[in-house]
C-alpha cells in the first residue's frame, strides 16, 4: 500500500520536475515492472510528457515507440534485452548502455521503491549491477533516485543509496519533505558548473 500511495504521489512529482524545462532539454520516459519499456522517447515536447505521465506509467503497457529525431533513445534501446530484463538492476544495465551513443551528460530520475533484494537480513544487489553501474559511468549518466515508500526506513532503500553514491546522483525520500527535495533535484538538473583550479 506504502508503495503505491508513493507511485501515484511520484506521477505528479515527475510533472512539477519537468515544468521548469526549457525547449532545450530533452525527457525520455520508461518503466521496469516485469520487462523494460519504453513509453516516449527523447523529446522537447513536455506536453507529451506530462500526458504519458497520466495516462501510460501506471495504466498501459506501451506499444513499440519507433526513434525520433537524435538524440533517440528508442534507436539505442535493444528491445531483446528490454523484454528480458528480469530485475531492476539489468534494467539499468540495459538503460545505460541505450545512453551510451548519446552524446554528453544525462539524469536518471529513478522513482522507486527499492533496489536489490533482501536475503537473511542484508540487502544483495543483482549479479549485473556492477556492469549496469559502469555502463551508466560510461554513458555519463548519474542516477537521482527518488524513494517514493510511505516510510521513515525500509530496507531496500539501501540499494536506492547505492546507485545514487556511485553515479554521481543523489538519493532522497519523497515522504519526508517531498517541496525541499525536489527542488534540489530541480536544481541539479538546472545547475551549470564552473571548476576553477
Amino acid at each position: 500500500g506504502s508503495r503505491l500511495r508513493g507511485l501515484l504521489r511520484a506521477i505528479r512529482q515527475a510533472k512539477e520536475l519537468v515544468a521548469p524545462f526549457s525547449p532545450r532539454d530533452r525527457a525520455a520516459v520508461l518503466t521496469y515492472d516485469s520487462h523494460l519499456r519504453l513509453h516516449l522517447d527523447f523529446t522537447a515536447d513536455f506536453d507529451a510528457v506530462r500526458r504519458i505521465l497520466d495516462e501510460s506509467v501506471l495504466l498501459r503497457w506501451p506499444s513499440p515507440v519507433e526513434p525520433g529525431e537524435p538524440p533517440s533513445l528508442a534507436a539505442h534501446l535493444d528491445r531483446e534485452e528490454a523484454r528480458a530484463v528480469a530485475s531492476p538492476e539489468q534494467a539499468l544495465l540495459a538503460l545505460g548502455r541505450a545512453l551510451l551513443p548519446i552524446p554528453g551528460a544525462k539524469t536518471v530520475l529513478l522513482f522507486g521503491y527499492g533496489l536489490g533484494e533482501l536475503r537473511g537480513g542484508t540487502v544483495v544487489l543483482d549479479r549485473d549491477y556492477d556492469a549496469a553501474r559502469a555502463a551508466l559511468d560510461r554513458a555519463r549518466a548519474a542516477v537521482f533516485c527518488l524513494d517514493v515508500v510511505d516510510a521513515d526506513w525500509h530496507s531496500l532503500e539501501v540499494g536506492l543509496q547505492q546507485v545514487a553514491e556511485d553515479t554521481g546522483g543523489q538519493y532522497f525520500k519523497v515522504h519526508e519533505n517531498a517541496g525541499a527535495a525536489l527542488e534540489r533535484v530541480a536544481a541539479a538538473l538546472s545547475g551549470h558548473y564552473v571548476l576553477t583550479f
